[in-house]
């Protein structure tokens, strides 16, 4: 039943994701936020319920977005000219395409799961 609260995170980070091609690179960083807070939430929730191959790569997967929400704080600083570190962006962006795999594998993963 919990496994529901990854429905809101989808469409949160469908609408991050979208915000980011309009520009509005503030809201895209909420939103992320959000989509990271639920996903935690729901591995704090119930975590007996997961297996430790399972709950390894749901922490690798929460730690890999923390570090890429850390790097597009700096480079949000960059964008709105609070910093002169432009090689920021790049590295972040890298970091989200390969966390979006890895959350995309992940939720692969934990769905195709057996449950016997």
């Amino acid at each position: 039943m919990l496994d529901f609260l990854l429905i809101p995170a989808a469409l949160l980070l469908t609408l991050a994701l979208r915000a980011v091609r309009r520009g509005e690179y503030r809201l895209h960083g909420y939103l992320m936020t959000a989509v990271f807070t639920l996903v935690g939430i729901r591995l704090l929730l119930h975590p007996r319920n997961l297996t430790p191959f399972h709950l390894t790569l749901w922490l690798a997967t929460l730690a890999a977005a923390g570090v890429t929400i850390l790097l597009g704080r700096m480079a949000l600083a960059w964008r709105e000219t609070r910093s002169t570190h432009s090689s920021v962006l790049r590295i972040h962006r890298t970091a989200g395409t390969t966390t979006l795999f890895g959350l995309a594998l992940t939720t692969l993963i934990w769905l195709l799961r057996s449950r016997g």
